[in-house]
């Protein structure tokens, strides 16, 4: 284990953010809406330097909670807005596909290269999770793989359908890749391919 913050530290704490991002969002459009769903619990609008919020004696452990907790606000406050209304799922899935275009990936980059910015940006569990991984790479196309399922979990915690995690991440992932062809396996449950 890291006994100093890294690269790859700052890298999760990055990611962590971005979800948090994509959580505010959501919780911001439900307050607008006037559901009357308490979505304060689960925003967190001032992001600390990283070496403030991590403790050092155990750096993995500490980005560990820190990405569990991020997969909990975000399975609670889904949960939460669609408690009383399931019909909200549209509006949700709008606001976070909106939130990847407010992030998209400017036009031109090569497929390797989109696939390798997707891993900078979601949060995909631990690195030694292996979440995803980069393969079929070649000048017209790559593939991100998913390796492992780390977040439908949260979602069935939290009472919901696992595979609504999914649901929304392509729409996240739409929006990043708005100026991008892509194709997107089983809601990018499998993989995600990148095509020139």
């Amino acid at each position: 284990m890291s006994a100093f913050l890294g690269p790859i530290h700052s890298l999760m704490y990055d990611r962590i953010i971005t979800c948090q991002k994509v959580i505010n969002a959501v919780g911001e459009m439900a307050k607008k809406q006037d559901w009357g769903v308490p979505v304060d619990e689960y925003m967190i609008t001032e992001f600390a330097p990283i070496e403030d919020v991590i403790d050092l004696s155990n750096i993995h452990a500490s980005l560990f909670e820190m990405v569990d907790g991020a997969e909990k606000r975000y399975a609670g406050i889904i949960a939460a807005i669609l408690k009383d209304d399931p019909s909200r799922v549209g509006i949700i899935e709008e606001k976070i596909e909106a939130v990847g275009k407010d992030m998209h990936f400017p036009a031109g980059m090569r497929p390797k290269d989109t696939c390798l910015r997707l891993q900078e940006v979601l949060l995909d569990g631990m690195p030694c999770d292996r979440g995803s991984e980069i393969r079929d790479v070649s000048d017209n196309e790559c593939r991100l793989i998913r390796n492992t399922d780390l977040h439908s979990a949260y979602f069935v915690e939290a009472g919901m359908d696992g595979n609504m995690y999914y649901h929304f991440l392509e729409a996240f992932v739409r929006g990043l890749l708005m100026e991008y062809t892509y194709k997107a396996e089983e809601q990018f449950r499998t993989s995600l391919m990148i095509v020139e």
